[in-house]
């Protein structure tokens, strides 16, 4: 089956997008990303320098640091992601993508597998707003990946979800997936290694 990794700042809809895109295609798709693969982790690495925190870098924006173990979760998720995508199940992938080597971690884990990358845009302005509604987010984590998370990620398909639903993005995604046949973007960036 497939891979289809949504990339995009917190807030921006990768979630909703991703039951959407569950709902509406066929076979069986099983949706997992950096925040799933957070939670399984023990309460002790939560908020902790071994595993994984929220601080300032030297121009005050909120990033999310990982740890020794922190970084073996996200090892482990990786592994897991290609696993199921290697079966008879699709998976559908939501990420944030905020460092460079986040993006090559991953096009190494899911090599030879067929990934459609997508982008998934929004005004800071909107994200911010979403960030405060929701309640459950750091805030300042939107404004501090939004000029990172698409740095040197090339996709097959690119969404805004400022002012569009779920429904009509993942309308978009499958369109666009049937017309082009076949992803290129994630080929190309694993050319570039």
């Amino acid at each position: 089956m497939s891979v289809i990794f949504l990339n995009g700042c917190t807030s921006s809809g990768k979630s909703s997008l991703a039951r959407a895109l569950q709902a509406r295609l066929p076979g069986l798709w099983l949706v997992t990303g950096i925040d799933h693969a957070i939670s399984t982790a023990p309460a002790r690495l939560h908020h902790h320098p071994d595993g994984f925190k929220f601080d300032r870098d030297d121009n005050g924006l909120v990033r999310l640091t990982f740890g020794r173990e922190g970084r073996a979760l996200l090892a482990a998720h990786r592994r897991a992601a290609s696993a199921m995508a290697t079966g008879e199940t699709g998976v559908i992938l939501d990420e944030v993508l905020a460092a460079p080597d986040m993006l090559e971690a991953w096009l190494k884990a899911l090599s030879g597998l067929e990934v459609w990358m997508v982008g998934l845009h929004c005004t800071l302005i909107e994200l911010e707003r979403r960030e405060i509604a929701r309640g459950d987010r750091v805030l300042g984590q939107a404004r501090g990946q939004f000029d990172r998370v698409h740095r040197g990620v090339i996709y097959d398909v690119e969404l805004d979800s400022t002012a569009a639903t779920a429904e009509r993005l993942a309308h978009e995604v499958i369109d666009a997936m049937a017309s082009l046949r076949s992803p290129r973007a994630f080929a190309a960036m694993c050319a570039e290694l």
